[in-house]
């Protein structure tokens, strides 16, 4: 009696088939959420730039950046609307894409005045410079400048270090793309 060829797949076909997608998903899972967060880096630092010009643009037409408004709560989506209307320097606020969706440690949603992206005025700077001159510890170039403004965005960490008064220092994807610090922009 002869042996009919099998049709099917034998159970160490199927096993070794298996392994193999496994290795190949184990490889490109994590090179996949690092290609998602060095996006995220590039879109923040879009933002910002996009950002600058148009308060750029505001001054010059108007000598002055934006003021902060007169209203309760977060002023940073406040004051970055003025450069929406009622003349348009740019079509919409662009959010923080770190900061937007849900807050991991608390689980909460985080606001549109949350996800904007912080800007600080030449006197709360220069006031940080002389009150703790550890702030910019990280950032030795800027020590000796005078600023007009400062942006930044959160950062992979998804958290501002500045606003909770640690040394303010810049990411850097060379630390590990998911590693402390925020994304900055200076004024002129």
């Amino acid at each position: 009696m002869t042996r009919q060829p099998s049709n099917g797949f034998t159970l160490i076909e199927l096993l070794i088939v298996v392994a193999i997608i496994g290795i190949l998903a184990a490889i490109a899972i994590p090179n996949f959420i690092n290609a998602q967060v060095r996006a995220k880096v590039a879109s923040c630092e879009s933002d910002l730039r996009s950002l600058a010009t148009a308060m750029e643009m505001y001054r010059m037409d108007n000598n002055m950046y934006p003021p902060t408004p007169n209203t309760a709560g977060n002023l940073r989506f406040a004051r970055l609307a003025k450069l929406t209307s009622p003349i348009s320097y740019m079509s919409s606020v662009p959010l923080d894409p770190f900061r937007k969706g849900v807050d991991v440690s608390s689980s909460n949603m985080f606001q549109a005045d949350d996800s904007a992206y912080p800007l600080w005025d030449p006197e709360t700077f220069d006031a940080k410079k002389e009150a703790n001159s550890r702030d910019l510890e990280w950032m030795p170039v800027e020590k000796t400048r005078r600023h007009r403004w400062v942006l930044h965005g959160a950062g992979p960490d998804t958290d501002y270090e500045a606003a909770e008064g640690y040394p303010l220092h810049y990411y850097n994807a060379s630390n590990g793309v998911v590693s402390s610090g925020d994304i900055y922009r200076f004024g002129p």
